[in-house]
């Protein structure tokens, strides 16, 4: 992973002085996450340890030897990472037909629900239920329509061959519910966060179940967390300290515009944890995904004339080889595209992400670009480390928490009549 920031400074409006000395003071900030105190940072860092990759991946072939079909009921931190996941195994299009098909549903639109049940068969297809705190209503209700749908067609004793629930290690609705199924239950710390929960069962069973190796993205996040906080790796202090001066400059949103269709899921995850994460005390970032080229046709105009309160963060793979050719003699007959004759279709991939770099520069507005040798499991566990560690590190940089989300809390306790 490469981490190109020159083109921050185009304009004064990001101060390199303060840029440099304040990653010259990190250290404080490393040593704080190397020792840590506040036990949601305990339990962030702790669930590389805890996480039992055996039993993982032992559940995981269950679900790939007796289901077609894996339905994962959950909302924002309990579905994002998995979502991301899933994403990295199917690509864009399909997936392997020897593994089950999962679907997410996060939301509870009926019609969502009447569609799924005319294509799905009950008997074979698994579910598994996410919720941290075990009382978060759409996943609870979510869970009810699925057992009242299995209690109609199935003897109670065989429910359970067919759910699966993650929940915190405290007695709460979703627990109490699955035990009265004898359903059964994996534990995740109660203070582990949701959205920093990726390398956790939250995130690693829908990655497991799609066919990835776990192990592997673990190593691609262990391998950042080590560099980083034993100073062989700067890029996500790079990219905390970036943010940090360009909010002095009233620069408020922060652009992720990712060039492969794969990582469409994970700029929905990096949306969430940025806003929970920094959007407390009258501070924070508006999170932004967009994507190339697709977005260059409707928000590149705001990005290049619109207000200069912006920092665009490039996410591309490295050049590589593909077998996606336009025939010659049909290219010759477009000459502004004559540039791709004998050409792969990446090529102008490339072109138009240099083409957007390009006109970024002559409007003189912030941009990075973090380049990834490829989109797998081991990447796309340290790509998910990297912002990780930024959010954790600009949060500390704001004096702020990155783990809490006291006014979503606030809004948990409020009871509807």
């Amino acid at each position: 992973m490469k981490h190109n920031i020159n083109n921050c400074f185009l304009d004064p409006v990001i101060k390199k002085d303060l840029f440099k000395s304040t990653l010259n003071n990190i250290v404080k900030i490393i040593d704080k996450i190397k020792n840590p105190k506040d036990p949601l940072l305990l339990s962030f860092l702790n669930q590389f340890n805890s996480y039992e990759k055996k039993i993982i991946n032992k559940l995981a072939l269950y679900h790939q030897k007796n289901f077609k079909d894996v339905i994962v009921l959950g909302t924002g931190g309990s579905s994002k990472a998995g979502r991301t996941f899933v994403q990295i195994a199917y690509r864009t299009f399909g997936r392997n037909p020897k593994f089950p098909k999962i679907t997410f549903l996060e939301n509870i639109d009926f019609q969502d629900f009447n569609d799924l049940f005319k294509k799905i068969n009950l008997k074979k297809t698994g579910v598994i239920v996410i919720s941290k705190s075990g009382e978060t209503n759409e996943t609870l209700v979510q869970f009810l329509i699925f057992l009242s749908k299995y209690n109609l067609n199935f003897k109670k004793g065989d429910i359970k061959k067919h759910f699966t629930v993650i929940t915190k290690k405290e007695n709460n609705s979703l627990r109490s519910l699955a035990k009265n199924f004898s359903i059964n239950v994996i534990d995740i710390d109660i203070n582990l966060s949701g959205r920093f929960s990726a390398f956790s069962p939250v995130g690693l069973l829908p990655a497991a179940i799609s066919g990835l190796n776990i192990k592997k993205i673990i190593d691609g996040a262990l391998f950042i967390l080590s560099e980083s906080l034993n100073k062989k790796q700067k890029i996500p202090f790079e990219g905390a300290i970036l943010h940090y001066v360009a909010q002095n400059s009233k620069i408020n949103i922060s652009v992720l515009l990712t060039y492969t269709e794969r990582l469409r899921n994970f700029g929905y995850w990096h949306e969430q944890l940025m806003a929970e994460s920094l959007g407390k005390k009258n501070l924070g970032f508006t999170p932004i995904h967009s994507m190339g080229a697709t977005d260059q046709h409707s928000l590149l105009q705001l990005f290049l004339e619109g207000p200069k309160d912006k920092l665009i963060t490039f996410v591309t793979l490295k050049k590589q080889k593909d077998k996606i050719k336009i025939s010659s003699s049909l290219i010759s007959k477009i000459k502004k595209l004559s540039f791709l004759k004998k050409k792969s279709l990446n090529k102008l991939l490339d072109f138009e992400m240099d083409k957007v770099c390009k006109m970024l520069k002559d409007y003189k507005r912030p941009f990075r670009i973090i380049t990834l040798k490829k989109c797998d499991e081991f990447e796309i566990g340290c790509l998910m480390m990297n912002f990780m560690l930024e959010t954790i590190t600009l949060a500390y940089l704001n004096n702020l928490n990155p783990f809490d989300q006291p006014a979503i809390d606030k809004g948990k306790s409020i009871n509807l009549k």
